[in-house]
C-alpha cells in the first residue's frame, strides 16, 4: 500500500471518529460569519441616519457666540454729561462800601480791633438777592447781626446776609434760586450800626470764611 493510501485511510478514520466535533466547529464558524457580516453592514450606515427619529439634537455651527469678537457688543464711548458748575453773583446792586480784610482794624461801632471777613454793600434800591441756588438754613434776628438769612449751597458753600430789614416770605428749609429777592438792606446790624443802611455779606467754604470776590463778579442784576 502506498503512503498516500495510508494517509487517506488515516484521515478518513479521523473524520469518522470526530465527525460530531467537526460539525459543531462548522456551526460556530457559520454563526460567527453571520455576526461579522451584520456588524459590517451596520458600520457602513450614514452618521446622520438616526437624526430624524425625533431625538433632540443640538448642532453647533461656526459663527456662533464663541466666534464673536470681544468688542462686537461694546458701545462707542459716550461723552460725560457736562457738570454744572456752581456760580455766584453779587447779592446786591450798587457798590462795595467795605471790602474783605483779614488784617486787624478798629471797628468804631464796637470800639474794638477786629477783622472784616465779609463784603459790605450799599445801593439805592436796597434790594438783597440770593447769590446762588440753595436752601435756607436759618432765618433770625439778634442784636449783633440784625435780621439775617443763612443759605446753604452745593459743594460746601454757605452765604450769610446780615443787617437786613424785616423778613417776609423767606422761611427755613425753603429753596431759593440765584437772583431771587430775599430782603432789603437796613441798619439793624448792631456790630456795624455806625455804617448806616447796608448789607453785610459773608461767604464760607466748608465752614471757613473766604473772600467773596474770589468767586463772584460784581455787576448789576
Amino acid at each position: 500500500m502506498s503512503k498516500f493510501s495510508v494517509a487517506a485511510k488515516r484521515f478518513g478514520g479521523f473524520i469518522k471518529r470526530n465527525a460530531f466535533y467537526l460539525l459543531i466547529i462548522l456551526c460556530i464558524a457559520s454563526v460567527a460569519t453571520v455576526i461579522a457580516l451584520a456588524v459590517t453592514h451596520n458600520s457602513g450606515t450614514s452618521p446622520d441616519a438616526g437624526l430624524n427619529n425625533g431625538d433632540d439634537v443640538t448642532v453647533i455651527k461656526p459663527g456662533g457666540d464663541d466666534d464673536k469678537k470681544p468688542d462686537d457688543d461694546k458701545q462707542p464711548d459716550q461723552p460725560d454729561p457736562p457738570v454744572k458748575k456752581l456760580t455766584f453773583i453779587a447779592p446786591a446792586n450798587g457798590t462795595v462800601s467795605h471790602e474783605y480784610d483779614v488784617t486787624l482794624a478798629m471797628n468804631p461801632s464796637m470800639n474794638q480791633w477786629e477783622t472784616h471777613c465779609a463784603l459790605d454793600f450799599v445801593s439805592d434800591d436796597l434790594n438783597v438777592y440770593a447769590s446762588a441756588d440753595g436752601v435756607v438754613k436759618q432765618v433770625g434776628k439778634n442784636n449783633l447781626d440784625g435780621n439775617f438769612i443763612i443759605i446753604e449751597h452745593a459743594d460746601g458753600y454757605t452765604t450769610k446776609y446780615m443787617s437786613l430789614d424785616t423778613l417776609e416770605g423767606i422761611t427755613e428749609n425753603a429753596e431759593v434760586k440765584q437772583g431771587q429777592l430775599i430782603g432789603k438792606m437796613s441798619d439793624s446790624q448792631g456790630t456795624e450800626a455806625l455804617k448806616g443802611t447796608h448789607l453785610h455779606f459773608e461767604l464760607l467754604k466748608d465752614g471757613k470764611p473766604m473772600n467773596p470776590l474770589e468767586v463772584i463778579v460784581l455787576d448789576e442784576k
